[in-house]
């Protein structure tokens, strides 16, 4: 079994905000919005999704974990895989400056960590990630848990 954490920059951001708040209520001796807030935070800081891939049984789940304890989610057949592929998607966005009514156009870039399947011209997306480094270190992973082929074309 193989177990991959997604990112979470946004809980961590929204628990430190929260946080803020609870931090700030209990200051002011308001106990009643600062106790259940300061849960809250700690909910939103320590909740997390990952992917879970089980190449024995031929399952693939995505769970998000509450707490850091509690994992909710569920399973899903793995199709069959020839062999698992890293590519790069870029498309263009245009996005307003401010609001001047002035727009400039800027090139995403992210990685897919896919599954090559047998019979079809499109493979079988697992995740997206932001930084090549990361997304060739999540690929290696799973090619050596699912003893597959790893196909880089990002270069």
């Amino acid at each position: 079994m193989l177990k991959i954490a997604l990112p979470r920059i946004q809980n961590i951001a929204l628990g430190a905000f929260i946080f803020a708040f609870s931090f700030y209520t209990l200051i002011n001796k308001e106990f009643y919005f600062g106790v259940p807030s300061l849960l809250l935070a700690l909910g939103t800081i320590t909740t997390y999704n990952y992917i879970e891939l089980d190449f024995s049984a031929g399952c693939k789940g995505e769970f998000t974990c509450l707490f850091g304890l509690i994992p909710l989610g569920g399973w899903e057949r793995l199709p069959a895989i020839n062999h698992v592929f890293l590519k790069r998607f870029s498309e263009l966005v245009k996005d307003e400056i401010s609001d001047s009514g002035v727009y400039q156009t800027l090139k995403q870039q992210r990685y897919l960590v896919m599954f090559s399947v047998p019979n079809s011209s499109a493979g079988w997306l697992l995740l997206e990630v932001q930084n090549v480094h990361k997304a060739r270190e999540i690929a290696k992973a799973i090619a050596t848990a699912g003893a597959l082929e790893l196909r880089d074309y990002t270069n």
